[in-house]
Parts: structure tokens; sequence; C-alpha cells
């Protein structure tokens, strides 16, 4: 039987959002911007930031790299009409195949086990929680520096005892300075999260996927168990 053709379609679509990923940070590091924000985000919450956005999305990558691996080994089960034994193959399509063989040998019809639907859920998702925890993180730590910078600018406010001229621009330079801090941080924090969120979204919509075929594949199995095993079919 024909080997299936391989799907490297998630995989592809991060390689070339990160591509762009990187092509804007060198852009950013040449015209001086990254430089911009490490001095004067005197709180360093954008690098810490920035630091996360490269992380996650070398994570993103990898569960990118994954998920097109899990769809190719369940389509090569379901174009092989094989079993996970068979097949010789550890996946999560066979590994759920082996808990639908392991609930029809209790007597429970697969239909009817929500914990495996439970099951294979999160497996096709693993990882993707943390992922969306970082990206709202790093939103939150945006609006952290906000609020420091805003503090930083009223804390100089307060300070200010006098009218003298110097005094006043000393006050308005620590009122810069606590700007800049808000603004820097709020920058970094909003577009990182909004760029981790939209690899995710690729991710989920990936992981749906292969929610589909594994259970589509599943269900197909049933039938043809249920034409072919008297058993099976007295089971149900």
């Amino acid at each position: 039987m024909a080997t299936p053709s391989k799907s490297v379609r998630y995989f592809l679509y991060w390689l070339a959002f990160f591509g762009l990923l990187l092509f804007a940070a060198t852009l950013f590091v040449w015209f001086g911007v990254l430089t911009l924000f490490i001095e004067q985000d005197s709180s360093r919450l954008s690098l810490v930031i920035l630091v996360g956005l490269l992380a996650a999305s070398l994570h993103a990558g990898y569960r990118a790299y994954k998920i097109d691996d899990e769809i190719n080994r369940a389509r090569a089960i379901a174009l092989s009409h094989q079993s996970h034994e068979s097949a010789n193959q550890s996946s999560i399509a066979s590994e759920y195949r082996l808990l639908i063989d392991k609930a029809v040998s209790n007597g429970r019809l697969p239909t009817d086990s929500a914990n495996l639907g439970v099951y294979l859920e999160k497996r096709v998702h693993e990882g993707h929680a943390n992922g969306w925890f970082i990206a709202d993180l790093m939103i939150k730590l945006g609006l952290l520096g906000t609020v420091i910078g805003f503090i930083f600018m009223l804390s100089s406010v307060a300070q200010l005892e006098t009218t003298d001229l110097n005094a006043a621009k000393l006050m308005l330079t620590q009122m810069s300075g606590g700007m800049r801090i808000a603004l820097f941080t709020t920058l970094a924090g909003l577009s990182s999260g909004l760029i981790l969120g939209a690899q995710y979204q690729l991710l989920d919509h990936g992981a749906d996927r292969l929610f589909g075929i594994i259970v589509s594949t599943a269900d197909t199995e049933e039938i043809r168990e249920s034409q072919t095993n008297p058993a099976f079919s007295r089971a149900e």
C-alpha cells in the first residue's frame, strides 16, 4: 500500500511566521529600537517580556512539529486500515485505539466512554494551556509596567516641594522616565501577547484537526468491527 503523503502544514506555517518575526527583530536591532527598549525601560520588564516571547515561540514551533508528526501517524493508521498494534508505532492515535479496545473488552461501548474523549482532547492540546497562560502573562506584565511607570511619575510630583526652576526640570525628567517605562512595557506586553496568541491559535487549529482524524478513524474501525465481529455487535 502506498505511503500517505507527509503533512508538514502547521510546522511550515509556524516557520513562516517565525521567519517574519526574526525579520522584524532584525529591523528592530538595525534601527536601534531594541536598544531603545533596553535603555529607556529602567524596570527591565520589556526585556523579560521579549525573552519570554522568544522562549514561548520556540515551544510553539516544537508543538507544531509534534502535531504534524501525530497527524502523519494518524493518517498512516487510517489509510492502512491497521490497528495500533499492527501499525507498530507509538502515537496518540494508537494510544486512543488501545483504550477503545480495552473498553470493548470490558463490555463498554466506546461511544459511551466520555472519559476517552476528554483524555484525547487533553493529549492533542498538550502544552497549549501553558502557552496561552504565558501570552496572558505577557499582557499583564505590560500592564504592570504601566502601573510602575505611573508610580514613578507620581512619586516625582510628590517630591516637589519648591517652585525652583531646576527642581521643576528635575521633576519633568523623572516624570518622562516613568512615562517611558509605562509606554515601553505596555507596547512590549501587548504586542508579545498578540504574537504568541496567534501562534497558539494555529496550534489549537492543528490539534482540533488531529482530534477529528483520530475520532473518525476510531469510528470507522468500530463500524468495521461491528460488521466482522459478532461479539462486538452484541456489546452494542
